[in-house]
């Protein structure tokens, strides 16, 4: 039998976040090079969670860990809940409270972007990411599960309501810079930056599901689960996961 892919246990997340704090400091500078921005809090960009680094991952459990017992467990949960049924169902990034989010300053990557690409660059973007999906869909479709299309073809529409500060003039190469900057930041965490991408398809969600059952359980949940609603509309299992999951993230600092 052969070994199944290596996992980023809890134990592997608590060494990783104490190994990282200057690389997570790096990050907040980096952060620096888009400048800021405020928008009418329509919250469009919190509908889906958007890929990210392994650093940017740590940073987010990180804030995780240092949350409220009942928070912390509570948006835990959205984000399990997040990875077993984004094939199913449109939901929202779990730190979006409201219309705010609980981690704004510390708001991902993916999250500062959105408004700043020109038009044409953003829909390229997006064109990549349908594809990803399309491709997530016949695997689905393989197993004689059919997805939503709903689902399946949705993406965020371009963003015309984020306003620059400060007159500062922004660009598609100053923001591939700083994507550029950002991979190799999280490239220093060497083997584990490789295997969160590899392994975890760059997910946190994936991530903390994985630390809440281990990652092979957490695939096939996700499958059983996706299966029965897609069949029955069956919800039973769910309801029992979400009842056994762990607080993953106590204790980790």
């Amino acid at each position: 039998m052969g070994e199944g892919p290596v996992e980023i246990t809890p134990e592997v997340t608590a060494d990783l976040l104490s190994q990282s704090l200057a690389l997570r400091q790096e990050l907040r500078d980096l952060y620096r090079l888009l400048p800021e921005t405020r928008c009418r809090r329509r919250s469009l960009c919190c509908s889906l969670l958007p890929e990210m680094t392994l650093c940017e991952a740590l940073t987010a459990v990180g804030q995780l860990a240092a949350m409220a017992p009942v928070v912390r467990m509570e948006v835990t949960i959205g984000f399990i809940r997040y990875f077993l049924m984004n094939s199913v169902e449109l939901s929202s990034c779990p730190f979006l409270h409201g219309k705010d989010c609980r981690i704004y300053e510390e708001r991902f990557f993916g999250c500062r972007a959105y408004g700043l690409w020109s038009r044409a660059r953003y829909e390229s973007e997006a064109a990549r990411s349908r594809q990803a999906k399309e491709v997530s869909r016949r695997q689905w479709e393989q197993l004689r599960v059919p997805l939503s299309r709903q689902v399946v073809e949705f993406h965020l529409p371009y963003c015309t309501h984020v306003e620059v500060m400060g007159g500062v003039e922004v660009n598609d190469g100053l923001i591939l810079e700083a994507r550029d900057r950002l991979e190799a930041l999280s490239r220093r965490l060497g083997f584990w930056h490789e295997v969160f991408r590899a392994n975890y398809f760059a997910d946190l969600s994936f991530l903390l599901a994985s630390s809440a059952f281990g990652l092979h359980q957490a695939v096939a949940s996700k499958f059983y689960l996706v299966r029965d609603l897609v069949k029955t509309g069956g919800r039973g299992r769910l309801a029992r996961l979400m009842e056994e999951a762990p607080d993953v993230c106590a204790g980790l600092l």
